[in-house]
This record gives structure tokens, C-alpha cells and sequence, in this order.
């Protein structure tokens, strides 16, 4: 089968490895569009760069309104994909967006089928034209791709009423580090147990409870651990600030942004992970795509109950969960973790034992396989 994949995220090329797993199988034949250049409020200008097994299948595109991710469309997507001729369009975008939109139009003149993926885990309302945007797409696809069993039961309140897969994100095996992580602790001035954070340093991700929760951490335990913010966001600098003012000197260490291929370096440094998402009205955790990345390294896991965090934990024995908000339930459980050698050790090797079974992306790519078969076949 001719499969044509439109993915913004797929600029970085840690998001290309799904694709590059799904052309292993004989029968696809892979054409991933992405764009020529992407602008994150993260990381900066990302410029596309494929990797080796996407070289000959990857075709990246200018792009209009880039860094917009519901607003940014292809030029001259219609010749590329008239030329590929696809049986099935695979769109890695929300159907609310404008690019899905384009697709869906080019969709309609080649007669191909189409399937679209949705993280979206409120049943968020959208003004016209967006609305209009989202009913057409989810009238014409012929499949869904979704993150969790929370964006499926969304997309049956909007009135989708096809086949959906789940589609979790994934890790790849070939990147969890082998050796120790001295080198990379003694260059960050880590001392004691590590806990850390890894993600966009904004106040919908609970940075600011994390802060709360390690005033108490000190007040129990004094200065005998250590604290990592991996990442970079819009509350940083306020977060550094507050750290400055109310915790012991070299307690915490920001690192700033990290390319995403030195992620598990930092992640196996980690003796805990805390995510603390906190439910916003229009927000709440998606999925928690550093808690699969952090168990494939043998990291466990403290996270919150926003969104789908306490799946992911339940679902791999990883971790433990406390009630997003309170932190004194987080710093209890970060605690526990960091004086219970043997649990925080069980939780590890269950996690990454799990995570690397059922989350590795040869895995994730024989789901998308599936359901990219079962669409051209037209089944339900």
C-alpha cells in the first residue's frame, strides 16, 4: 500500500522513527511530507533533516505560517502527492487544523482514503470556520488514530462514528543508554539523588507545585539530594527566580533546552521523574510522552493524575501517582521513592520492562500498520 504521511512534528527527527519502523513492513510504500523549516517557542528554528533509513521516502516542503500548528499549510503539496498517487493519506495533525483541511482536499480529487490522529482529550468547541473544519474531516475519514481512550471517547462526542486505534507514543530501544552518568552529573554539579523534571517549563505542567513540593523535600531531608529542570518554557525564568530566593544554593539545576537525541542521557541520570501536570480548563496531559522515555531508561516515575498519566503508570507498574494540585502528596511520594531503594528499583525494571514491550516503536508501528490495512481494506 502507497501511504502519504503529513506530520509537522516530523521536523525533528526523533518523530521520524515511527515512519521508519512502518517501512520495514514489504507491503508500504512511504512518502513522509514535513516541513522544510519549523519555528518551536522551545527550541528555536528547527531546519528538517531525515534520517538515514527516511532519505529516499522523505520530502519536505515550504511551509506557510510555520510554528503554527492549526494554521500552517504546504505549497505545492498537490503535485507532490499527485505524483505519488497514494492509496491512503495519513495525516499526523488534529482535523480542526488548516492543514488537514488542505489535505483533505487533495484527498477528495486522488479518491484515496484517509485517516487522521487526534490527542485531543477535552471536547473543546471551536468557533466557524474551525468547526466546519473538524466535521468535514471527521466525515470523510475512513479511520482514527488516537493517543488515548480519553481523545476516542472526544471524538464520539463531536460524532465521529468510524474505527479508531489507540496510538501511543513510543520509544526506541537503540537509544536507552547503556553506561553510567557521572560524567554528566559531575559537569551539572549534581550531588545526592537526582529527582528531575523533563519537559516545557510552563505552569499547566505544575512547575510551580514541583517548586512547593521541594521546599518540603528540604525541610525533611535537608540538602541531600539534588534538583534538574531539563527544558525550557515561559515560566522558567520566574521559576529561577523563586529558586533563588527560596532554596539552598546548588539545590537546583536548570540546563535549558536539550536536543531531543540527548534526552535519555539526562534521563538516565535520574534517580526520580516528577511530572506534575495540573489540569487547566482547556488543558490537561495528553499522554506524557517523557514517562515511557524516562521508564525505557530505567528512571521510575512520581506523576500527577492530569489527563492520561495514570494509565501510562498503571499500565507499565512504573511509577506511583499523587493527586495533581497537592503537594504534599508529591513531595510524600518523591520521598518514598528517594528512601526506598528496593521499591524505587521493582518500579524501574518493571517500567522499562514493559515500556520496551508494548511502547517500543516496532510495536507502535505494527498498530499503525494494522489500522492503515484495515482502512484500505475498508474495514470497521
Amino acid at each position: 500500500m502507497r501511504v502519504a504521511a503529513i506530520s509537522h512534528s516530523c521536523v525533528i527527527d526523533v518523530n521520524q522513527q515511527i515512519y521508519a519502523d512502518l517501512l520495514r513492513y514489504p507491503d508500504v510504500d512511504l512518502l513522509l511530507i514535513a516541513p522544510e523549516r519549523w519555528y518551536s517557542s522551545l527550541r528555536g528554528d528547527i531546519t528538517f533533516s531525515a534520517l538515514p533509513a527516511l532519505e529516499q521516502a522523505a520530502h519536505a516542503l515550504p511551509v506557510r505560517f510555520q510554528g503554527h500548528i492549526h494554521f500552517h499549510w504546504y505549497e505545492g503539496l498537490g503535485p507532490v502527492l499527485g505524483q505519488f498517487s497514494p492509496d491512503i493519506l495519513y495525516l499526523d495533525e488534529e482535523p480542526y487544523s488548516l492543514v488537514s483541511t488542505q489535505a483533505l482536499a487533495w484527498r477528495n480529487y486522488l479518491g484515496c482514503k484517509l485517516v487522521f490522529y487526534t490527542k485531543q482529550n477535552l471536547p473543546k468547541r471551536y468557533l466557524p470556520p474551525f468547526s466546519w473544519m473538524q466535521s468535514r474531516i471527521l466525515q470523510a475519514s475512513d479511520h482514527a488514530m488516537v493517543v488515548s481512550q480519553e481523545a476516542a471517547e472526544v471524538l464520539r462526542r463531536k460524532g465521529y462514528a468510524g474505527p479508531t486505534t489507540e496510538l501511543p507514543h513510543g520509544v526506541d530501544p537503540q537509544q536507552v543508554p547503556k553506561g553510567d552518568s557521572a560524567d554528566l552529573r559531575n559537569r551539572l554539579g549534581v550531588q545526592g539523588p537526582a529527582v528531575g523534571y523533563v519537559g516545557r517549563i510552563a505552569n499547566e505542567k505544575g512547575v510551580w507545585d514541583l517548586l512547593q513540593a521541594v521546599r518540603i523535600l528540604v525541610d525533611r531531608l535537608g540538602q541531600s539530594f539534588s534538583v534538574v529542570m531539563i527544558g525550557d518554557g515561559p515560566a522558567r525564568w520566574k521559576l529561577e527566580d523563586a529558586v533563588e530566593r527560596t532554596l539552598p544554593p546548588g539545590l537546583v539545576t536548570f540546563t535549558g533546552s536539550v536536543a531531543h537525541h540527548a534526552v535519555p542521557d539526562y534521563l538516565n541520570m535520574l534517580d526520580v521523574l516528577v511530572l506534575p501536570s495540573r489540569t487547566q480548563r482547556h488543558w490537561k496531559e495528553q499522554f506524557g510522552r517523557v514517562l515511557v522515555e524516562a521508564l525505557a531508561c530505567g528512571t521510575p516515575i512520581v506523576g500527577s493524575t492530569s489527563g492520561h498519566i495514570p494509565a501510562v503508570i498503571e499500565s507499565t507498574g512504573g511509577g506511583v501517582t499523587f493527586r495533581e494540585g497537592d503537594v504534599h502528596d508529591m513531595a510524600d511520594k518523591v520521598e518514598r521513592l528517594l528512601s526506598d531503594q528496593s521499591l524505587a528499583h521493582d518500579l524501574a525494571a518493571s517500567g522499562q520492562a514493559a515500556v520496551l514491550e508494548r511502547y517500543s516503536y516496532h510495536t507502535i508501528a505494527g498498530l499503525l500498520h494494522g489500522a492503515l490495512t484495515d482502512a484500505l481494506r475498508g474495514g470497521a
